[in-house]
């Protein structure tokens, strides 16, 4: 029985290798930041999005300023809004979507435009329970910073395509 179960895990992970499956962040081939200086200019305030988008550009190997030579990563706009899904019988709001917007354009450290301006965009749906406020704003923030990690991670990815050896 015992052998049997090494066998299947052994199969399993033979599978999962076979498939191309990988974490984040670890496709065989993937451009690396490894001793790039990366500027990140936001011009958003050093608030969250700041934060976070930092923390993965550093995550994938670069070194993250905010200011100095090298490729500049702007972070020129962020914008959330929230929309009526759908509504209750006794017409309370039910649920609600939530967008996160970033524009963004990626600089050579000349000022040469490299990739942008674009705007990466994430959604995502939660219900609204008008009997706890104080929980279903909670989740609302907590999906924010859901979205804002989502959108860090693309944009060290597109970093990583643009200026990554």
């Amino acid at each position: 029985m015992r052998s049997l179960r090494r066998i299947t895990v052994a199969l399993l992970i033979i599978a999962l290798a076979g498939c191309g499956w990988h974490l984040r962040g670890s496709a065989p081939g993937a451009a690396s930041l490894d001793g790039v200086t990366v500027v990140v200019d936001s011009r958003v305030g050093q608030g969250g999005l700041a934060r976070e988008v930092r923390r993965a550009v550093s995550a994938a190997g670069a070194d993250v300023r905010e200011s100095g030579d090298g490729p500049r990563l702007i972070l020129e706009s962020e914008r959330r809004d929230r929309q009526q899904l759908s509504v209750a019988a006794d017409g309370g709001i039910e649920e609600f979507e939530l967008r996160y917007r970033v524009g963004w354009s990626i600089e050579s450290a000349d000022g040469e435009t490299l990739a942008g301006p674009d705007t990466f965009e994430q959604v995502r749906a939660f219900r609204y329970d008008r009997g706890q406020v104080l929980g279903s704003e909670e989740r609302e923030e907590g999906l924010v910073e859901e979205l804002r990690r989502d959108i860090a991670f693309l944009l060290a990815e597109r970093v990583q395509a643009t200026v990554g050896e």
